[in-house]
């Protein structure tokens, strides 16, 4: 199978490991997924914390009204999902290859 720039095989740019069907400064699969799970993990712990500091300020600010209560919930679980995904994309952008 050819390349998308017509050439049959393409190293790829971190390991040099000849892949057919890449694109010229692409990732092969096997560095793509050790990039994604480098940024999953950094996600994650940089989202524990923030999600833990929201946790902490609604439970001290949030008056105690159950739908108040109801709704801080909802905003720290909003928050480590919505801090994991941001943090998740921009290490993937970020990461040295």
């Amino acid at each position: 199978m050819l390349s998308p720039s017509g050439w049959p095989e393409v190293p790829c740019a971190r390991c040099e490991a000849r892949v057919a069907g890449l694109a010229w400064g692409a990732l092969c699969p096997a560095c793509a997924a050790d990039r994604a799970r480098r940024a999953s993990r950094l996600a994650s712990r940089i989202s524990l914390p923030a999600t833990l500091l929201v946790g902490l300020y609604v439970l001290w600010r949030v008056p105690p009204i159950p739908l108040a209560r109801i709704y801080g919930v909802i905003a720290v679980l909003v928050t480590y999902i919505v801090v994991r995904k941001v943090v998740h994309r921009v290490a993937l952008e970020l990461l040295p290859r």
